[in-house]
């Protein structure tokens, strides 16, 4: 029977127990049904309130703190904190620290990530290497399936 657990690549086990807070099994799987189910539904229950509705506001600030709180566990949630902190949701931007979150799961060959962290280096000074690196990720995000890549 297939568990949470088994839909994690084994290479991110190291990285799940490096940066986990010391959590146990079942309490990672608990985190990444948590995202799986709570988080993805409010996601996308609150992009059909009005942008200044007291519901929406309300869930975009619970789903920020989930994942500023787990956002080491699972490279799908380190994505996710960096979408929210790229667009602002549920607080402030911060450009600096989302490029950061997509780079690290960029590595980890989130296909999203790799693109969102490619347009990201356009926006700075794009220098030769920026250049190569754009490509490079551009380049990733198109051949794990990202069709806008």
């Amino acid at each position: 029977m297939e568990t949470e657990l088994n839909r994690i690549p084994k290479e991110d086990y190291k990285t799940i127990e490096a940066n986990s807070f010391s959590l146990n099994i079942s309490n990672i799987s608990d985190i990444i049904n948590g995202f799986d189910y709570d988080f993805l539904t409010k996601h996308y229950q609150r992009r059909k309130l009005l942008e200044n509705d007291p519901k929406r506001i309300k869930i975009e600030k619970e789903n920020r703190e989930f994942l500023k709180k787990y956002w080491k566990v699972y490279k799908l949630i380190t994505y996710w904190y960096g979408y929210y902190l790229n667009e602002g949701i549920g607080g402030e931007k911060n450009m600096k620290e989302a490029s950061d979150l997509f780079k690290q799961s960029a590595d980890k060959n989130v296909p999203g990530a790799q693109l969102r962290y490619a347009f990201l280096l356009l926006k700075k000074n794009i220098s030769k290497n920026d250049n190569e690196e754009f490509i490079k990720y551009l380049t990733q995000a198109a051949d794990n399936g990202n069709y806008k890549a």
